[in-house]
C-alpha cells in the first residue's frame, strides 16, 4: 500500500473516531435533556435544610435565666454555659414559644419537667398571650399564675416585673418567639435586660434546625445545646422519613408504572416541574423483589452513583422487568443514609459496632455487598457468614481485609 494511501486512511480513521465520540456525547446528552433527569444539588438525607415554599419551619426555642453567685456579665454570650438539671436551683426567667402547638408541646413539657426536678415556685407571672400557657404552668408547677395587663397603649410594667423577680420563689415567663415579630423581639429584649440587671445566667433549651438558626443571626448556632444526643446517621434517617412523608406516594406511583411497562418499551419519567423537582434529590436506593412463597428473587442498590431518587427508582424498576423470571408478588424499597465507615478493632466483633437499626455495607477490593438491618443476623458468627456469602468472598481471604460501613434505612410503606 502506498504511503500516501496509508496517511489518508489514518487521517479518515481519526476523523471517524472523533465523529463517533461526538455522536455518543450528543446522544447521551439528548437522552438526559429529553427526560430532564439530572439529579438536583440537594440530597434527600438533608431534606428540611433546603426549605420549600409550602414548608414552614418553626423551631422550638426556649431560654432559662437563673440566679447564680457569679459576677455580672454585660453580654448575652457571656451567659452561655453548660448546666445539669440538679445544679439549676433557682430559675427566675423563662422564654417559651408564645403559642402552644402540637409541634412544640412535648418540648415545652420536657422543659417544665426538667425545671420541676430542681425548683418549686410560690407564684408565676406570665407575660404575653396566656392561652394554654396558664393551664400548663399551673398544672406542672402547682403555683398561681399572675397575668399583668398588657396592651398596645400600656407602658411595659418593667418595675412591677422587677419587684416580682426580687421576691424568693417567684418565676417570670415570657411568651415570645425568637423568630417572631417586633413585639416578640421587644419582649425578648426586656427579658435579657432584666437577666443582665440581676446577673442571671442563661441556658437555651431548643429543638432547632442549625442552619435556620444561623440564617436568623450570625453565629446564632452558638446559643444552642441540644438536650438529646443525635448522631449524624440518626439525623439523616429522620430527614429521609420526612422526605418520604412528602414524596413517597409519587415515588411509588412511578415505580409501579415502570414495573407494568414491558421490557421493550420506554421507561416512564416524570417531567421536572416545581411539584416534582424534589423527586430528583440525590440519594441511595435499595430494592428487594420477592416471588412465590415470599422468596427473594432479585435485589439491587444504586450506591455511589450520585443519582436522583426517582432516577434510581425508575432504573431499578426497569432492571427488574428485564431480569424477571417469575411474577413479582412483593417488594421492599429502602432509602439509605450515607455510609459511615466502621473503625473496627481486629479482635472486636462487628456486631458490637452496630445499633439495632444499622445496616452493613462491606467492601473488598472491587467487590461489595450490603445488608439492611432487617436482613442481617443478630449473632456475630451468623452475621459474618452471611456477609462472606453475599460478597462471595474466597475462603483464603481473612475478615481483617474487609472494609465495613454502617448505614440506616427508611422503608417506603406500600400495599403489595
Amino acid at each position: 500500500m502506498l504511503q500516501t494511501t496509508r496517511r489518508k486512511l489514518k487521517k479518515w480513521g481519526i476523523r471517524l473516531f472523533w465523529f463517533a465520540v461526538a455522536a455518543v456525547v450528543v446522544w447521551v446528552n439528548y437522552n438526559r435533556f429529553y427526560h430532564n433527569n439530572f439529579a438536583n444539588y440537594e440530597k434527600a438525607v438533608d431534606y428540611g435544610r433546603v426549605r420549600e415554599d409550602k414548608e414552614v419551619i418553626r423551631p422550638v426555642i426556649a431560654a432559662v435565666f437563673y440566679r447564680t453567685e457569679q459576677t455580672k456579665s454585660k453580654t448575652l454570650s457571656a451567659y452561655l454555659s453548660r448546666w445539669k438539671v440538679n445544679n439549676l436551683k433557682n430559675p427566675k426567667i423563662l422564654i417559651v414559644p408564645k403559642i402552644v402547638t402540637g409541634g412544640n408541646l412535648m418540648e415545652i413539657l420536657k422543659l417544665y419537667h426538667d425545671i420541676k426536678q430542681a425548683a418549686t415556685f410560690k407564684s408565676i407571672m406570665f407575660i404575653g398571650n396566656p392561652d394554654a400557657h396558664k393551664h400548663l404552668l399551673e398544672h406542672n408547677f402547682g403555683a398561681k399564675v399572675r397575668l399583668p395587663k398588657l396592651s398596645d397603649n400600656d407602658v411595659f410594667p418593667e418595675q412591677e416585673i422587677d419587684e416580682f423577680l426580687q421576691q424568693e420563689g417567684n418565676l417570670v415567663v415570657f411568651g415570645a418567639d425568637f423568630y417572631g415579630d417586633d413585639k416578640d423581639t421587644f419582649l425578648i429584649d426586656e427579658a435579657v435586660y432584666l437577666a443582665q440587671k440581676h446577673a442571671y445566667k442563661v441556658r437555651v433549651f431548643d429543638e432547632v434546625d442549625t442552619q435556620l438558626a444561623q440564617a436568623l443571626e450570625d453565629n446564632y448556632a452558638s446559643w444552642f445545646e441540644s438536650g438529646n444526643e443525635v448522631n449524624e446517621l440518626q439525623r439523616q434517617k429522620k430527614n429521609l422519613q420526612e422526605y418520604i412523608n412528602h414524596y413517597g406516594s409519587d415515588i411509588l406511583q412511578y415505580f409501579t408504572m415502570n414495573l407494568d411497562v414491558a421490557a421493550d418499551k420506554e421507561a416512564i419519567w416524570p417531567d421536572k416541574t416545581p411539584e416534582t423537582y424534589r423527586l430528583f434529590d440525590r440519594g441511595t436506593v435499595y430494592i428487594r423483589f420477592f416471588g412465590n412463597g415470599n422468596k427473594e428473587v432479585f435485589s439491587r442498590a444504586k450506591i455511589g452513583k450520585n443519582k436522583g431518587i426517582i432516577v434510581a427508582i425508575v432504573e431499578l424498576a426497569r432492571k427488574a422487568v428485564a431480569k424477571k423470571i417469575q411474577p413479582i408478588s412483593a417488594y421492599k424499597i429502602y432509602l439509605l443514609t450515607e455510609l459511615e465507615k466502621i473503625e473496627k478493632d481486629i479482635n472486636s466483633p462487628l456486631i458490637n459496632y452496630l445499633e439495632t437499626d444499622d445496616g452493613v455495607y462491606v467492601q473488598y477490593k472491587r467487590r461489595s455487598a450490603l445488608m439492611t438491618a432487617d436482613e442481617r443476623p443478630d449473632e456475630e458468627a451468623a452475621l459474618m457468614a452471611a456477609i462472606r456469602n453475599r460478597i462471595k468472598l474466597p475462603d483464603e481471604v481473612d475478615d481483617a481485609q474487609l472494609e465495613f460501613y454502617r448505614f440506616k434505612t427508611v422503608e417506603m410503606e406500600h400495599e403489595n
